[in-house]
């Protein structure tokens, strides 16, 4: 079974990582039958890497809660557990689907494939006038987990409209290790934040999550 792992990352959150090696029948047969809402919301999705990063989520969910993976979404986009207490985020990239649950707040979760592609775009969520700590060597992966934290706070946050570049601002870190730590502000209606932030590096995903 490609559970990649589960953590305690907290007294109050835990974290999972599935590699999604399964066809789509295998991942049916590790749910409860789905209900009608979940088999339309599945027939909806036509792109099959999709389809299986959608499965491979609530296998999750299921597996870290025990109750029937139903989701839904609040006005502002964060998904919750139908009929459930605890808070979820939720995250998938190519070949890989993560997941964050907390009994006390919104989690934040991210993971990303590691691509050019985020280096292309990183004047879109790059702070160039505070954010001036990348390294040569280390920048191809500093600005995947610059981009995952900012996911992930964004996901936290709930505030539709954040500007990455401006309202979230990592502060420097340099991660020769596979597995660190590093911090973040938000700055939310002139009020500033601090975010301590974890993260997993594979050759395959980014992985950044809040604490």
């Amino acid at each position: 079974m490609p559970l990649l792992f589960k953590k305690q990352v907290s007294q109050s959150t835990r974290i999972a990582v599935w590699a999604i090696h399964e066809e789509e029948e295998k991942l049916l047969q590790l749910l409860p039958p789905l209900k009608t809402a979940e088999k339309e919301l599945l027939k909806k999705i036509s792109f099959k890497p999709r389809r299986l990063e959608w499965l491979a989520s609530r296998v999750l969910i299921y597996q870290m809660t025990g109750v029937y993976p139903e989701t839904g979404y609040f006005e502002n986009g964060q998904p919750f557990i139908v009929r459930h207490r605890e808070h979820v985020s939720i995250s998938h990239t190519k070949g890989y689907a993560a997941v964050s649950v907390s009994c006390d707040s919104t989690p934040g979760i991210d993971i990303e494939f590691p691509s050019p592609r985020i280096t292309k775009v990183a004047g879109r969520f790059l702070n160039q006038k505070k954010e001036t700590f990348l390294r040569p060597e280390l920048k191809e992966k500093q600005l995947g987990l610059i981009w995952c934290a900012k996911e992930a706070i964004f996901k936290k946050a709930g505030q539709p409209g954040l500007i990455f570049k401006d309202q979230i601002i990592t502060t420097p870190f340099f991660p020769e290790n596979d597995e660190g730590s590093f911090e973040a502000k938000l700055y939310l209606k002139e009020v500033e934040y601090d975010i301590k932030l974890k993260y997993y590096c594979t050759d395959d995903f980014y992985l950044v999550w809040l604490l």
